[in-house]
């Protein structure tokens, strides 16, 4: 139960809070519930003028009739005033099982890991972790947030005992981007954000067993009531050709990325699709991804991976894997 005096603060900032919005109430009117989450959380410091940008929406659509990224968009700003706020980005899960059908990949560890009867098993655990920090707002002074992200994606050999165990392969992605507010709207669809962004992604290797490659990227998100898709195009940055590791990536990963979500009650699916738009020799890869809740953030996931670059060791070889487990949070 909050104290006499926080609620007497509380209900004397709200008053010159709403004679600031009274001019805008005619157009745009404000979400109560996120005035009063925030004087319950936000820095004594914390300005009028960015009380009002977090709290003031477009259409003046209260908090109960907003979307899940709208939500999610909205809780993000509110604890960026933290100087210690790190978000969730991507989806946080544990696999237990990842059954690849395709059977794994061990050409690239013919001549630097294996020695006579040793071999990977198709099942493992497979992890991932993602998370992202807001570093800086409104720079341009348009509507602009910066932040840094870093993702970790692990495979676990963790029911092989013939050799110990070992992760067959970790990516790590670190990158940042800036991105900005937006409101237009496409055959019903409203064009919520527009990131641009640097990305670096590798798997910490050497040799023959290493993988990386830059990208510069834009980042469309659009949503729509329950469902949202975003659309990612990339550049990859050229490297020497003596120093690529890997100089038919894109050919496997294509040069962007679909990725759509929806939400029916308490069941959340994703797709993701990749594709090198060769029709040739075409190559892509499909994701399909499901939670249901569970208890409180803790959701049930199954994933079906099929086509190539699950991982960076594998971008040139097809999976089809089926995993279960569990995530944190949702797909959005």
């Amino acid at each position: 139960m909050q104290s006499p005096t926080k609620i007497l603060v509380g209900m004397i900032l709200i008053m010159p809070l709403q004679m600031v919005f009274a001019n805008q109430i005619s157009s745009n009117t404000y979400d109560d519930t996120c005035v009063k989450e925030a004087l319950a959380t936000l820095p004594a410091e914390t300005t009028l003028q960015e009380l009002r940008q977090l709290c003031l929406t477009t259409k003046g659509v209260l908090a109960q009739k907003k979307s899940p990224i709208e939500k999610r968009i909205q809780s993000d700003r509110l604890s960026q005033f933290d100087q210690f706020s790190i978000q969730a980005y991507n989806p946080n899960y544990i696999l237990f099982g990842s059954y690849n059908f395709a059977g794994t990949n061990e050409k690239p560890y013919a001549n630097t890991t294996f020695s006579g009867d040793e071999f990977f098993e198709p099942i493992e655990a497979k992890f991932q972790i993602s998370l992202k920090a807001p570093i800086a707002d409104n720079i341009l002074g348009w509507g602009d947030h910066w932040f840094l992200g870093y993702t970790n994606r692990s495979f676990w050999q963790s029911y092989n005992s013939h050799i110990s165990s070992p992760f067959r392969e970790t990516n790590h992605q670190p990158e940042g981007w800036v991105s900005f507010d937006n409101d237009w709207k496409i055959a019903g669809w409203k064009n919520r954000l527009i990131d641009v962004g640097l990305v670096h992604e590798s798997n910490g290797q050497t040799s023959s067993l290493s993988r990386s490659w830059n990208r510069v990227y834009l980042r469309f998100l659009f949503e729509k009531e329950n469902s949202a898709f975003s659309f990612k195009p990339w550049i990859r940055i050229p490297e020497n050709r003596s120093d690529d590791d890997n100089p038919d990536i894109t050919h496997y990963m294509g040069k962007s990325e679909l990725n759509y979500y929806t939400k029916y009650t308490d069941h959340n699916l994703r797709m993701t699709v990749r594709n090198n738009l060769d029709f040739e020799d075409n190559k892509g890869a499909l994701e399909l991804g499901y939670t249901y809740p569970i208890h409180r953030n803790l959701n049930f996931y199954a994933q079906w991976f099929y086509g190539y670059g699950e991982s960076l060791i594998d971008y040139n070889y097809r999976n089809n894997t089926l995993s279960i487990g569990v995530q944190v949070g949702n797909l959005y």
